[in-house]
């Protein structure tokens, strides 16, 4: 259902043509009134629905980011006096709105020193330090965007067959996570670059704004009128895994991902040896890599669950498009490289990034059988970082950690 194209309604049609407009050039006042004059009585859907007619015209950039902004700017007061659904307490929806209340509190916290700052030609020490405190809070929204990226996301896509909007969204979030990295760079550079700041600051408070504005009033809504809000609940499991950003989620009592599958008292027999399922499944658990397996359709089939992760997997990512796994702008790159491994053009890819606290080497080796059909995608993360600092040699047990 979720790869199917999406024919949208007249009222998601016309908004799809305005935001071309939006794009393509200027919009009179005539045109703005003409447009919100046949658009009375929309619905959250016919927003979403114009967004993914859109998204399957144009690949995301920074101009379409913003001629959606502008239209939903149209749109704004007619959106917000909408009827809002209350959520059930502890549901899904009232944890995301409930954490959006407290990203809006630490925002709100942040502001005071923003003033404080337009004062000084050079900001004192102490100021700093309050604005990297105030940053490093901030940057905790990373957690409520990991939620919604890989369980709502995730739920939707197999729902909605008009899904493609989530793409817009999940641009932004890619947006606030940078603004807030440049942000903590900047604060340590000299000299100190005001115009900069405000220009950073102005930008991550309006994305904020907007994305909660986007979830509260246009996805809320959407999902609760189609009758999806009691399956999204079902998934609360994987909302604990992750955790939201500021709120503790309801404890729940089995964690999803660790969750024991009955697969019986059989063996697997290897041309190198004999092995139980669940030995295999331990193998795999306690390599220092994370593994995911995605097939020849392109749909993730498996993950493994190691003590640390680098990067965030729930259940609800298996049976996804690996493509809607990945924010808009890099899924050119993971299209490539499916593309060369499915020709048989190339067998691997490898990139390594600086992540957190850490240095991640990420591969991708193409899967055939043993007449080199393309059976699937194995991508591996591991974090390299004290592989990078080894030195000399080590010849001796030594179970101490090494230091420095």
């Amino acid at each position: 259902m979720s790869e199917q194209l999406f024919t949208p309604g007249k009222k998601a049609l016309l908004l799809s043509d305005f935001m071309i407009s939006l794009m393509d050039g200027k919009v009179s006042r005539e045109q703005v009134i003409a447009i919100q004059g046949k658009l009375a009585g929309s619905t959250p859907k016919d927003f979403i629905s114009a967004v993914d007619h859109l998204v399957q015209q144009r690949p995301v950039t920074f101009e379409m980011k913003k001629a959606v902004n502008k239209m939903l700017n149209v749109f704004y007061t007619y959106l917000s006096t909408l009827e809002q659904p209350i959520p059930k307490a502890g549901s899904f929806f009232d944890q995301m709105v409930k954490d959006n209340q407290e990203i809006v509190r630490v925002v709100g916290s942040f502001k005071p020193a923003i003033k404080e700052i337009q004062k000084a030609d050079e900001p004192p020490e102490k100021l700093i330090e309050k604005i990297s405190t105030t940053l490093a809070e901030l940057a905790k929204v990373d957690n409520h965007y990991q939620v919604t990226e890989n369980v709502l996301f995730s739920f939707l896509e197999k729902q909605w067959p008009d899904h493609r909007c989530l793409q817009v969204l999940w641009s932004v979030h890619d947006d606030a996570r940078n603004e807030i990295g440049e942000l903590q760079q900047m604060i340590k550079e000299k000299p100190w670059d005001l115009k900069r700041f405000n220009r950073l600051t102005g930008d991550l408070f309006f994305d904020l704004k907007t994305i909660i504005f986007r979830e509260e009033k246009i996805l809320l809504p959407a999902i609760v009128d189609a009758g999806l809000s009691v399956d999204l609940d079902a998934l609360m499991p994987e909302v604990g895994e992750i955790g939201w950003s500021f709120i503790k989620s309801k404890p729940q009592k089995e964690n999803a991902v660790n969750q024991k599958i009955n697969m019986g008292e059989g063996f697997v027999n290897f041309a190198t040896g004999q092995l139980s399922f669940e030995q295999i499944e331990l193998i795999f658990n306690h390599l220092p890599v994370d593994i995911t397996f995605v097939d020849e359709n392109d749909t993730v089939r498996y993950f493994s669950t190691p003590k640390k992760r680098t990067f965030t997997r729930t259940n609800s990512v298996i049976g996804r498009k690996v493509q809607n796994c990945h924010p808009p702008e890099s899924v050119w790159m993971v299209e490539k490289i499916l593309e060369a491994f499915k020709k048989g053009e190339q067998d691997d890819a490898s990139f390594w990034i600086p992540f957190k606290d850490q240095f991640v080497l990420i591969q991708y080796f193409a899967v055939r059988d043993l007449n080199a059909n393309y059976m699937g995608t194995i991508e591996v993360t591991q974090d390299v970082k004290e592989i990078r600092n080894l030195k000399g040699e080590r010849r001796l047990l030594n179970w101490e950690k090494e230091t420095g």
